[in-house]
């Protein structure tokens, strides 16, 4: 197959980029470092790989001003190379369109609206008074429950489930196997039983957000749960019942809120981090993979609550003097109380071994 090839200045004006280099160079595809070849675009942006920019044999590299000052190669000059990479990957790799159309074995009740536009593959199952905008894509084994919308453009992939009463907006991404609006996780504990609490609240879930496969998130009890603009989640994800998360922030994998949590604006949570329920995240936050979030975070940084992994056996004699904390602070505490105790006294502590 026959590689399209693409003007270097044009790549330039799509990443917002200033060319340096050779106007008519011919790109055909983008590559990382170390296996780009003449005619294939890469970037940089990471010191560690300085030695990789150094041996690269890449036609040309989106790359920042300051490191291009000791690169000889051909640059795309931007103060952010990354995004400038993600500009060029959507130009050379365009999201399918597809054509509108309903498949015969989809299930579609007679009172839901479903626009024209809208492409509906095998076995999507659309209850009552749902309603699917233009240019929205539900793939094979879409469950859509009854009342639900979903956004102009917002696309479905196999196998996704949005319970009754769920709103996704415009432009949306759901990736296979999420759930959206199943129960919240809410029980009143009677007699030594457990009793369910119906979850009657709704999601709501606005225009630009990305959910990864297999992920969950629960409708709320009374209240909705709220997921605002912008908002990108990734895969294995749990949301629970009644939380909210501001717009524009990050979600990765593995990620557990809980309940009632609320998360700000512009927040990035790493991997296989745990938020407790009935707390506030402020705007901005920062927080590392695998990190325990107990209370509210009510300014802007960066936060983490992780021991890094270390040498088996030192790992153990760390965890053995965690162990005995307690037992060193009450020490500490009673000893304070004495030295208080004779300064009291005689104005002086006394002498102890």
């Amino acid at each position: 197959m026959v590689r399209k090839e693409y003007l270097l200045s044009d790549l330039a004006a799509v990443a917002g980029a200033e060319l340096r280099g050779d106007a008519a160079y011919r790109i055909t595809a983008l590559a990382p470092l170390e296996t780009a070849g003449s005619g294939e675009l890469a970037f940089y942006q990471d010191s560690r790989l300085r030695r990789q920019l150094e041996a690269s044999k890449a036609g040309a590299v989106i790359i920042t001003p300051q490191d291009a000052e000791t690169y000889s190669g051909q640059c795309l000059l931007t103060d952010n190379p990354y995004a400038a990479f993600a500009r060029v990957m959507q130009y050379l790799h365009p999201a399918a369109m597809p054509q509108p159309g309903l498949h015969h074995t989809a299930q579609v009740a007679r009172d839901a609206q479903v626009d024209p536009g809208a492409r509906i593959d095998a076995y999507v199952q659309i209850e009552a008074e749902a309603v699917i905008a233009a240019g929205v894509w539900l793939e094979a084994g879409t469950f859509i429950g009854a009342g639900t919308e979903v956004g102009r453009g917002s696309h479905l992939y196999p196998g996704v489930k949005i319970y009754a009463g769920c709103k996704l907006g415009a432009d949306c991404i759901l990736h296979a196997g999420a759930v959206i609006g199943a129960d919240g996780f809410g029980f009143a504990e009677a007699d030594g039983r457990f009793l369910k609490i119906p979850q009657v609240g709704r999601v709501l879930i606005g225009n630009g957000v990305e959910i990864g496969a297999n992920s969950c998130i629960d409708r709320g009890a009374l209240a909705d749960t709220v997921i605002e603009d912008g908002v990108k989640i990734d895969n294995l994800v749990q949301i629970g019942h009644n939380v909210q998360i501001g717009a524009h922030t990050v979600v990765a994998g593995q990620t557990g809120i809980a309940g009632s949590a609320r998360v700000g604006r512009h927040c990035r949570i790493g991997g296989q981090v745990g938020i407790t329920g009935h707390i506030e995240i402020a705007d901005g936050c920062v927080i590392a993979g695998q990190s325990a979030v107990t209370r509210s975070l009510r300014r802007s940084g960066v936060y983490s609550g992780v021991i890094p992994a270390q040498e088996v056996n030192r790992w153990r004699r760390v965890v053995a003097r965690l162990d005995g904390l307690d037992a060193l602070f009450r020490r500490m505490k009673r000893v304070e109380r004495e030295v208080e105790q004779d300064l009291s006294t005689n104005g002086e502590p006394s002498d102890r071994e």
